[in-house]
């Protein structure tokens, strides 16, 4: 109780910034020249290592012949240059791309890694795509949990280094890339930080270890362990490191920044507008698909992608195990879904499409056929189709291709699900001494795959769903958005829980809204796109929309959530602690400083008895008075932006539970 009445008279949470300016400073500069100049000059040792014959590379990596040449690039923020380390004793060839983001204060790389040799290599192992200090013994580390189907899906994790010895492991376990936990770190230091992250759609590893130096982060694959035969080649995970000044919230603000300039999903060539979706199960007949639609576009609902979901292909009529079987159900569709898409395109409205193309299940078509492209181990009931192998990939690729053209989906959307943990299927196909090959080819695979097919459907997004978020990361994030970013509960304080930890790293997201005629679990679910599971909500046939639905408060709500859509692009700030429990409020912010607005989106729970709470806002100008609004009332009122961020902004839900939201803008 005393927690709760503590909550009623003012949120408190993390530091005032007063009107900070979230782009790098010649601190941030200085110190990523330092690091470029360490690691990459040519007496630099390298931020990357390996084992190589027995030996770790820092004991000989500068004594191979290191060249750089240099990419131009056409956007003036971005310098590349190829840094190639040659052995030509055994012919192994790593060629690291280095890129910098001036702009940003950022750098980004990867390796490649070849046998140029006539021979097979020696023993490759404990690959590091990086290893090197990089902060302070005293760093708080910040990251999140990854997705499990939990209600602490994407919770926010922290721990303090304060003492040689202090160590932490972070893996996802099961070879899907956000599994477990997010590949995004943020090492708070005194005066500043780095934020780290990993663009790796498989099985990887970090340890952050305190040494006599610093904080140690090591990053890799989880096993690598292998010989490389001639003219054999793998990539690592992608590395990016973003320096910034300033507190956790510079840093986590920097990066979401950072992620909508360089890794924003393209439509023909602009940058992904986060679109509303219409979610409906695929064992929903044709006719009533067709009916439902008719109902959107004569009520003017502003659905951009109607979802057909799993359940529309196969023989059993089971979803799952009918992955591999991918032709049309007939009964269900007896004229395909050229029809359904012609009517959206009509509408100015666009079809998204179920798929699951990796998963195999046994006794499929697929299955039976293609035996010799898949990838199993005793124990499982599906295997993988291995698109590591480029004979496999085309044959998908060309499949998938002539389903987007069959379907009418080059204006649409292609979402792939990915049901199952890989990890172990990969290591049942390597030897003891190939240990990691399998995995690296699949995942370089996928990846040709998408932009094989981004490049053929410029104006076709793809939805990475992956079992509910699970293959977040870096590589992922500008090929695809994650439009279902969990298969957790459909709760609405599970939602704000989801929303409160991932937004601190991905502007880009969506969730299921699923009540309809309840604002307080519609406003719980928004995030920067939207999934609507109204009418139905889980598996099974949908039906038609009834004579009492409420079309009226579904038209003013979505009119006001376009209203306030872009916020989510902004600045996010936490105003609350991060709490599961029903008895307490939990509130954020998303401001953009460039305009001079944005808003605060406040929840009061069900077991909440406070009517109240005071939260103090950040990124605002002191001086400047501000216009604000309550979007249930219209009331407005004028508060400086100092007082704002020092006294706080008062916010009353009367309702309970009850959710409040109030825009903001600046008036001089």
């Amino acid at each position: 109780m005393k927690k709760g009445l503590f909550v009623c008279i003012c949120i408190l949470m993390g530091q005032w910034i007063f009107g900070q300016n979230l782009v790098q400073n010649p601190k941030s500069k200085a110190e990523l020249n330092q690091w470029i100049e360490q690691h990459f000059s040519q007496k630099g040792i390298p931020p990357f290592s390996f084992v190589y014959n027995g030996t770790k590379s820092t004991d000989f990596i500068g004594k191979w012949q290191h060249e750089v040449k240099k990419i131009k690039s056409p956007d003036s923020n971005i310098e590349k240059a190829v840094h190639t380390y040659t052995d030509k004793q055994t012919g192994l060839v790593l060629e690291c791309t280095l890129t910098r983001f001036n702009s940003f204060s950022a750098v980004e790389w990867d390796l490649k890694i070849k046998n140029a040799g006539k021979t097979d290599t020696p023993i490759l192992e404990s690959v590091h795509a990086l290893d090197a200090i990089l902060s302070d013994i005293g760093t708080t580390l910040h990251w999140s949990n990854g997705a499990l189907a939990s209600f602490d899906d994407f919770a926010p994790q922290e721990k303090q280094f304060s003492k040689q010895g202090d160590t932490l492991h972070l893996q996802p376990h099961g070879g899907r890339s956000s599994s477990t936990v997010l590949p995004f770190f943020n090492a708070v230091g005194q005066q500043g930080g780095v934020m780290m992250a990993l663009g790796w759609t498989g099985e990887w590893a970090t340890d952050f270890i305190s040494v006599s130096g610093g904080l140690l982060f090591q990053t890799g694959m989880a096993e690598t362990h292998l010989v490389l035969h001639p003219g054999e080649e793998i990539r690592t995970p992608k590395v990016l490191l973003l320096f910034y000044d300033g507190d956790q919230w510079c840093g986590q603000n920097l990066f979401r920044r950072f992620i909508l300039a360089y890794h924003h999903p393209l439509v023909n060539g602009k940058p992904l507008a986060p679109p509303i979706t219409w979610g409906v199960f695929g064992t929903t007949s044709a006719d009533v698909h067709l009916y439902n639609i008719d109902k959107i576009i004569e009520h003017n609902l502003p659905v951009d992608y109607y979802w057909i979901d799993a359940g529309w292909y196969g023989k059993t009529g089971n979803w799952y195990v009918d992955a591999g079987d991918w032709g049309i159900n007939r009964n269900l569709y007896p004229d395909g879904f050229k029809p359904i898409s012609d009517k959206l395109e009509k509408s100015g409205r666009h079809l998204m499409v179920w798929f699951e193309p990796e998963r195999v299940h046994k006794g499929t078509a697929w299955d039976t056929a293609h035996s010799q492209w898949l990838l199993n181990a005793g124990n499982f009931e599906s295997s993988l189709l291995n698109i590591g192998n480029p004979e496999t990939r085309k044959f998908v690729t060309d499949f998938i291709s002539s389903k987007i053209t069959e379907f009418g989906l080059t204006t649409g959307c292609y979402r792939q699900d990915f049901n199952i943990d890989p990890y172990e299927i990969w290591k049942s196909h390597d030897t003891p001494d190939r240990q990691g090959f399998t995995e690296a080819k699949y995942i370089e695979g996928l990846y040709s795959y998408w932009d094989a097919l981004r490049s053929k459907y410029p104006g076709m997004i793809i939805d990475n769903c992956a079992g509910g978020g699970r293959r977040i990361d870096l590589e992922t994030t500008g090929r695809a958005t994650p439009f279902w970013r969990t298969d957790g509960p459909r709760d609405a304080v599970a939602h704000q829980c989801h929303s409160y930890g991932l937004m601190q790293w991905l502007p880009l997201s969506a969730t299921s809204v699923d009540c309809e005629g309840d604002d307080y679990e519609f406003r719980s679910s928004l995030s920067s796109s939207l999934c609507i599971n109204w009418l139905h909500s889980g598996d099974g046939a949908w039906k038609k929309f009834s004579d009492e639905f409420p079309f009226t408060w579904a038209q003013k709500a979505l009119d006001q959530y376009i209203a306030i859509r872009d916020y989510y692009l902004d600045d996010y700030y936490p105003l609350s602690p991060y709490s599961t429990s029903r008895d307490v409020w939990m509130a954020w912010q998303l401001n953009s400083p460039e305009k001079g607005e944005g808003m605060v989106q406040a929840f009061r729970r069900e077991q909440s008895i406070c009517t109240a709470a005071c939260v103090k806002l950040h990124g605002l100008q002191p001086n400047a008075t501000y216009s604000l609004v309550d979007l249930d009332t219209n009331a407005t009122q004028q508060m400086t932006g100092r007082y704002l961020m020092e006294k706080g902004l008062s916010v009353v839900i009367t309702k309970q539970p009850g959710a409040a939201i109030i825009t903001y803008k600046k008036l001089n």
